[in-house]
């Protein structure tokens, strides 16, 4: 028996060693280190090191220093020049957009994940002081104020839903296809743009692309129609090939829309709900990076979300707290809807990847 041709080792990255390397930006280095690369040169990204850029970068360390990663792989021969600039400025991180219009030329990021292990005890313990929590809330490695954060879903959700009056976006049966590719859209714009996705690699935008979709998609359609008194109308007739893809629309409205009904939330509310069903989800099969990114979006979204109640609502102490525990048990049947979906998306041979443009 003649032996086949020999296959060829893969080539190791260059700057964290991890043997999947190929040619990105005039060096062999694996996906995530180029993604890395490109993503700090288009959003004129500086990032700083605590340690006189002395850090050792490696597949379990890549995540420690930025900084010195980034010199790293301009020091393996990777080019700026290689790199194509982001064509429409509107999807750009609204960090980066705010620099641009204030006249920086880069954007400084002093986020170091090996800090992170100071991070559990300022997110159980209740600060005592302004020198261990402003008092407005500031989240160093989002790069944003509290309120802001939450204010940033507000927006989302808004012109979500602006787009889908203009646009005619109804759900159904019928053009269902056609309504998650447009809702989509939503998604990417949020893997894209919210605070902190910037620190993530393309492993992790394959994860929080599954659960912006389906927050974009799913839960946004169905708080909108919880606001209507008819929300529990029969949704269409059951035309045999349809029937999974009914199923599935009639078991959300019953498990999550007959939720939202009943606790009417508001769209500041809501918006603390959308974070939690992205990143809280999210948190179930993902990298230290990811998890790092959802702690400080779940600390900063509650931290808001408390503030809310209580300066605008004026709500006491035990109203915060029941109506918080309300919204925070949401997210089990939640869960168990998304699974659901996975299957059904399966079944139907539905893709649901990471896109970037």
């Amino acid at each position: 028996m003649v032996p086949g041709p020999k296959k060829r080792a893969p080539k190791p990255c260059l700057v964290c060693g991890i043997e999947k390397g190929t040619l990105h930006f005039g060096s062999v280095v694996c996906m995530a280190c180029a993604s890395f690369f490109r993503r700090t040169v288009s959003f004129h990204i500086r990032f700083l090191c605590r340690y006189s850029n002395n850090c050792q970068i490696s597949q379990d360390l890549r995540f420690i220093c930025r900084s010195c990663r980034f010199d790293k792989c301009e020091r393996v021969g990777m080019r700026r020049d290689l790199v194509q600039q982001k064509r429409n400025e509107n999807k750009l991180p609204k960090y980066v957009l705010e620099s641009r219009k204030g006249g920086a030329g880069e954007v400084v990021r002093g986020y170091i994940t090996s800090a992170y292990t100071a991070e559990p005890r300022r997110l159980k313990e209740p600060a005592t002081s302004s020198a261990a929590e402003p008092e407005d809330g500031f989240s160093i490695i989002l790069n944003m104020k509290h309120d802001d954060l939450l204010v940033y879903y507000v927006e989302e959700i808004r012109n979500s839903v602006r787009a889908r009056q203009q646009g005619g976006i109804v759900m159904s049966p019928q053009n269902f296809l056609e309504t998650k590719h447009r809702t989509d859209q939503f998604a990417l714009d949020i893997c894209t743009m919210c605070p902190g996705t910037d620190l993530l690699e393309n492993p992790d935008f394959e994860v929080l692309y599954k659960y912006c979709s389906f927050s974009s998609l799913w839960m946004d359609l169905s708080w909108i129609n919880a606001s209507q008194d008819d929300w529990n109308k029969v949704l269409v007739e059951k035309d045999y090939t349809e029937i999974p893809l009914i199923t599935y629309m009639n078991q959300f409205q019953a498990t999550v829309t007959a939720q939202l009904a009943r606790l009417q939330l508001d769209i500041f509310e809501y918006a603390a709900l959308k974070s939690m069903c992205i990143w809280k989800l999210g948190l179930l099969d993902s990298t230290l990076t990811l998890k790092i990114v959802s702690a400080e979006h779940y600390y900063g979204i509650t931290c808001a979300l408390s503030k809310y109640y209580r300066v605008t609502k004026r709500l006491e102490q035990f109203e915060m707290a029941t109506r918080i525990a309300e919204i925070t048990l949401l997210i089990g049947p939640i869960f168990n809807v998304y699974r659901d979906m996975l299957v059904l998306y399966h079944n139907l041979q539905i893709e649901d990847r990471f896109k970037e443009e």
